[in-house]
């Protein structure tokens, strides 16, 4: 949590100090402090010094409306070099949320990710494991629909002229047809449930060692699982009470943990 205090420090001297600072010029003191933090790497107390004022900085950024995969990568990344292990995963999901296809901001997310303590048995909290190659891209929702109607046609087209001929390949061919055609439907349902539960829920990552999962919005509230969750495990917001949030880790577990130990893009 140290490190987390020496962040929201950093962030309020960053607003204090650009306040009358053009956007422009908040960048370049962003990508200064950056390229400073990467010359000083071997004396990493000062290195660090440098990449927290550019996180702060890229902060500031987003606080002013800047949004896009490129400030979030430099943010995650800048976060990463010093340690801030849920900052810099919340910052590279807020990138793949815009850019989901974005091979820096999948690098730097599962680099983070690989750092992080989930507790055994089970890995509570770990993330399902991505069998898409990273390198495949993503089609958008349109191609789904072009790819699933071209089958379609030509399954009807086939269809009608089995009707004319009574040819039973063209039974066989409108058969393939159909199937290829529903399972590109299939893949823009699976997509648009993908985006529907991305945009519709933010995402919390917590941000300390040995957070238990409890039943309910409390400490009196025991803990759902004899695992706890562990600092960099990701988690989707699902209703907040007071200063208690309930979320759903990636394998469907859902619980409470008090807000003070997490960040969430709901901020």
């Amino acid at each position: 949590m140290a490190g987390t205090h020496v962040v929201m420090t950093l962030l309020a001297v960053a607003s204090v100090a650009g306040a009358t600072a053009s956007e422009a010029d908040v960048l370049a003191r962003a990508e200064t402090a950056f390229q400073e933090g990467v010359r000083l790497r071997d004396t990493p107390h000062q290195a660090k010094a440098h990449f927290l004022e550019a996180a702060a900085h890229y902060e500031e950024l987003r606080r002013r409306g800047a949004d896009n995969p490129a400030l979030d990568r430099n943010m995650g990344n800048a976060y990463l070099l010093v340690g801030e292990l849920p900052q810099a995963i919340l910052a590279y999901r807020r990138g793949l949320r815009l850019a989901p296809d974005d091979r820096g901001l999948q690098a730097g997310l599962a680099h983070a990710r690989s750092q992080v303590a989930y507790a055994p048995p089970g890995g509570l909290g770990q993330p399902p494991r991505a069998y898409r190659p990273p390198w495949l891209p993503r089609p958008a929702s349109e191609w789904y629909l072009v790819l699933a109607l071209t089958p379609y046609t030509v399954g009807c087209l086939a269809v009608a002229r089995w009707w004319m001929t009574r040819r039973g390949r063209l039974l066989a061919i409108a058969s393939v047809a159909f199937v290829a055609a529903a399972l590109w439907l299939a893949g823009l349902i699976g997509e648009e449930v993908r985006v529907w539960q991305s945009d519709r829920h933010a995402v919390v990552v917590i941000t300390a060692d040995g957070v238990p999962l409890r039943e309910g919005n409390g400490v009196a509230y025991p803990a759902r699982y004899d695992a706890p969750l562990n600092r960099g495990v990701e988690a989707r917001l699902l209703f907040v009470r007071g200063d208690w949030l309930q979320i759903e880790l990636a394998g469907g577990e859902v619980g409470w943990v008090p807000g003070a130990s997490t960040v969430s893009d709901a901020d």
